[in-house]
């Protein structure tokens, strides 16, 4: 829950008389002080902090008007050293009885958040907008927390400036389709990849069918690859008219079993599709090995590993074309759906940006059958920005892997393995148990939330039983399926929270 000092509270802290008269501001601004991770003032609060100190300075005890400026200035930067803002909107309702109370309730609207206050106007009258400084002390009383899974809040709060001055850049412009920020974007993915070409589009549906357009696979065609995966993996090569070919995974690692796949390779097969599950490469040497002796094409499903390395090698240089998602959830995410293809094949990348416009070589000339496969401006901008940090971002989550490990280390549970020689970019922290059910329900009632990543593997999937698999035909994915549960991860969870997760597994 995020929270807005109202005025009232600030002017308390700030005054000796007022801070003996109302010791529950006080005791509610100085635990927001030291916790101001979801704590903000309102954009419209500053000039009427402002205007309401200096008069206080000014007539009750006798300074300057130059003395009061300075003062109240260094206030102010005090402020906003420790709390985050939040913008009063421009669709803010305006109460011509209290102006001051509706730009602040605005604020609160507008990122979810409730006012801490002591006025009693406001607490009657938005009384599910505003809590009292003694209410809120007592939730925090409370010993059951509530953990974000990904904690895409905090995320956006932290960038939240830049984020907004991107997104109007693209506003002011109007170029919502194919706009500059594509082409920086694109530009920037390049240099944090070393990838020669990366190429935007929809989302990481989008850029595995782009990634099979380009290397022109064609119905009946068959693509290898791992039935223990999010549905698009094989969706995709069906929607192609080709065929998904499973293979077992690796039961430390959960990807595709590099030892099974020659078995499975017939006259028809195209391609290898690796996934590089919950953010780790497959074994791309033994895969690559494969590939070549066979004259096959390797596709990489990358939706979750952008960042992730494989020998020191970037996950978006692997094969002849890696993909990846920005879904919002993902390590690196858009506030929509969005994607991109990486190749260092300069024919390939041409054809890609042809194809993901509907096959154009120019306006209303078409080389190609293609799609519409563009990621939009606005998201690109998004990004954009995010990749800036993503450095950061990533080192974090690896970090908080690392202190799951050490805190479940004397658990009965099986942690995630990574391979030596592979990096991960954690878009999951996957555990496996023998009593999920009960753990899930457990965990979540003590606030902790958990997925799993998948519950069934593709082989079993309705829809994929025409490919006419059995219960049976890939027994690691299927016990991998019954046992897999994804813990809370995110760059930013605390060493107290996940002390607390580790507590009840």
């Amino acid at each position: 829950m995020n929270y807005i000092l109202d005025i009232n509270i600030i002017l308390d802290y700030f005054n000796n008389t007022r801070r003996e008269k109302f010791p529950a501001s006080i005791e509610a601004f100085n635990y927001c002080y030291k916790n101001s991770e979801n704590i903000f003032l309102s954009s419209s609060s500053f000039d009427n902090i402002a205007f309401l100190k200096i008069k206080e300075l000014k007539y009750e005890k006798g300074y300057s008007t130059k003395q009061s400026k300075k003062l109240v200035a260094e206030i102010i930067k005090f402020l906003l050293n420790r709390f985050k803002v939040a913008s009063t909107p421009s669709y803010i309702d305006i109460d011509y009885e209290d102006i001051e109370d509706s730009q602040i309730i605005a604020s609160a609207n507008a990122i979810n958040a409730k006012v801490i206050t002591r006025d009693k106007g406001m607490l009657e009258k938005y009384s599910n907008k505003s809590i009292a400084p003694h209410e809120f002390l007592e939730t925090r009383e409370s010993n059951i927390q509530n953990i974000d899974f990904a904690n895409l809040k905090k995320q956006y709060f932290l960038y939240q400036s830049e984020l907004e001055q991107e997104m109007d850049k693209v506003l002011n412009n109007s170029a919502y389709i194919m706009g500059e920020a594509i082409g920086e974007l694109e530009k920037n993915l390049e240099e944090f990849t070393d990838a020669s070409y990366a190429i935007t589009c929809g989302s990481g549906t989008d850029a595995l069918l782009l990634a099979m357009m380009a290397l022109d696979i064609k119905p009946d065609d068959e693509i290898i690859t791992t039935p223990f995966t999010f549905i698009a993996t094989a969706e995709t090569i069906a929607l192609m008219g080709a065929k998904p070919v499973f293979v077992d995974i690796d039961e430390e690692t959960y990807n595709i079993d590099p030892s099974k796949i020659e078995e499975r390779i017939s006259n028809k097969t195209k391609a290898i599709m690796p996934v590089s599950l919950y953010g780790q490469p497959a074994d791309m040497d033994a895969i690559q090995a494969i590939a070549d002796k066979h004259n096959l094409k390797v596709i990489i499903d990358g939706a979750q590993s952008f960042g992730s390395t494989y020998n020191d090698i970037m996950d978006s240089n692997l094969g002849d074309i890696s993909t990846t998602s920005f879904f919002p959830a993902k390590p690196l995410g858009c506030f929509g759906d969005g994607g991109a293809v990486f190749t260092n094949d300069a024919d390939l990348a041409e054809k890609i940006k042809s194809l993901r416009v509907h096959g154009q070589s120019k306006r209303y000339h078409h080389k190609y059958i293609g799609m519409g496969g563009r990621m939009d401006t606005l998201q690109c901008a998004v990004v954009d920005v995010k990749l800036k940090y993503y450095s950061k971002d990533l080192a974090l989550r690896q970090d908080v892997a690392k202190r799951y490990d050490e805190a479940l280390k004397n658990n009965t549970l099986i942690l995630p393995q990574v391979a030596e020689g592979r990096t991960s970019a954690y878009a999951q922290y996957s555990i496996r148990v023998q009593n999920r059910d009960e753990v899930q329900s457990k965990l979540k009632e003590q606030g902790i939330p958990t997925a799993v990543h998948y519950p069934m593997p593709l082989h079993l999937q309705e829809c994929f039983a025409y490919l006419g698999y059995s219960r049976g035909d890939f027994p690691i994915s299927e016990l991998i399926s019954n046992e897999i549960i994804s813990l809370p991860m995110n760059p930013y969870l605390r060493d107290d929270e996940i002390e607390y997760i580790a507590s009840y597994l």
